[in-house]
């Protein structure tokens, strides 16, 4: 029995060790304050601050066995330490608690400021990222883009919104055109992609003649015997015709404004005889072109071992290397290993340009990647693997060091190298700088 009393004991001993298996600190700094940049970086005159940038909230912390006042922000937590503290005990009703040690023997002083990462989780659980990118495409450039309760003008063809993941609304509008409103659900590993093409207000014609018995035609499209109104017309110049038994009476073009109903009443003095004559040719059907075919271009996918199945547009076409043909376009491939799946890759197909891609392993220890620019669009290089456009969130092997690269026409090329931190997301933002004309 004194036995079986020890073991309990030893166990509910060892139980917050092992919780604090679940929480670590990394990548310590202090931040920096250039004497021309004396307000970028703020600091306290009695304490030393702490910024832990994490996505969890419910922390409660420590120092030197007093409570710690934290003020809580998105993805940071900032502490408020008092001068030469030396250890702070991190508390967590799920990931337990964990003792951190400003390392080699440092401490923190007041009139400081310093940074850290603090990574929680369970480890043998893949980290979904609470939030997503949803990117709109609009036609008009200039509309107004309203997601859930937000509302904002926006003056380019490209938006993006950063949101929580789950489902949400959407409504766009613009003068003249009709609003279209929709849904959209975003998941954690894939981005929304929305086109949205904006019906106009159609103008109207109506011809009035007062005589009997004659033919409409306008823009070639016979409307009918007496006097009448035009189908749906875009804003522009639109060309009218009356005939009488075969014989052209008025032939001119018309202006009409955006959203115009606009009437023309042709008197007198407008109908006289024209030497045209009516034809079968004056119809405005436009030709059928049937385009050619491509054949597509060549793709080489190479997954992380001769085990891992590689699919694209959710067909498995191979094992650990594919290389084939695909149409010009956007395809999704992603590899498959043993019921796990890695996010899908973008890859974006153009005819004439063969690609090689190095599509992420599956499995555990892996870390999330929130790549986003200053410009709408560019494109994203990792390793020489390309991954689409920004933004992006891209799933990649944890504690292993990767070349990121933006390009975009018209700006100069940037690379930056980041570490991906296993069952966390690790955002990066890269600003592009316009080339000298």
């Amino acid at each position: 029995m004194k036995r079986l009393s020890l073991v309990i004991l030893l166990l509910m001993t060892c139980l917050p060790a092992l919780k604090a298996q679940q929480m670590s600190v990394e990548e310590f700094t202090r931040l920096s304050r250039p004497l021309w940049k004396r307000a970028a970086v703020p600091v306290d005159k009695t304490d030393a601050l702490l910024d832990l940038l994490t996505p969890e909230n419910g922390f409660t912390f420590l120092a030197g066995g007093q409570p710690v006042e934290a003020e809580e922000g998105e993805g940071v937590i900032t502490l408020k330490l008092p001068h030469k503290t030396t250890y702070l005990t991190i508390k967590h009703p799920e990931f337990g608690q964990f003792t951190w040690r400003v390392p080699e023997g440092k401490k923190l002083r007041k009139r400081n400021h310093y940074q850290a990462f603090l990574l929680s989780g369970d480890p043998t659980k893949e980290y979904k990222a609470p939030k997503q990118w949803v990117v709109f495409r609009l036609n008009p450039e200039n509309a107004i883009v309203q997601v859930d309760s937000l509302s904002r003008a926006v003056r380019k063809d490209v938006t993006e919104y950063y949101l929580p993941v789950g489902e949400h609304t959407y409504r766009v509008e613009a003068p003249f055109y009709e609003p279209q409103e929709g849904k959209f659900s975003l998941s954690d590993s894939l981005r929304a992609d929305i086109t949205v093409q904006l019906q106009p207000f159609y103008s109207f014609l109506t011809v009035k003649t007062g005589w009997q018995g004659g033919d409409l035609y306008i823009d070639g499209a016979r409307i009918r015997k007496e006097d009448a109104t035009s189908y749906r017309l875009g804003e522009g110049h639109h060309r009218v015709s009356f005939y009488w038994a075969e014989e052209c009476f008025y032939d001119s073009l018309v202006y009409v404004g955006r959203a115009e109903k606009k009437v023309l009443e042709l008197q007198e003095k407008d109908l006289m005889p024209r030497p045209i004559r009516l034809s079968a040719s004056r119809s405005l059907d436009p030709p059928q072109d049937a385009g050619t075919l491509s054949a597509g271009t060549s793709v080489k996918l190479m997954a992380a071992d001769a085990d891992t199945e590689i699919w694209v547009d959710r067909e498995k076409v191979g094992m650990g290397e594919w290389e084939g043909m695909l149409s010009p376009g956007y395809h999704l491939a992603q590899t498959i290993r043993g019921g796990g799946e890695s996010t899908p890759t973008g890859l974006w197909i153009e005819e004439g340009f063969p690609q090689e891609v190095s599509l992420p392993a599956t499995g555990l220890g892996s870390g999330l990647l929130n790549i986003h620019c200053n410009v709408d669009g560019a494109r994203i290089l990792i390793n020489g693997a390309d991954y689409g456009e920004t933004p992006q969130i891209v799933r990649l092997d944890a504690f292993r060091s990767y070349k990121v690269t933006l390009s975009k026409p018209g700006y100069k090329e940037k690379m930056e190298t980041v570490r991906p931190r296993g069952n966390h997301l690790v955002d990066v933002f890269i600003e592009l700088k316009k080339k000298k004309l």
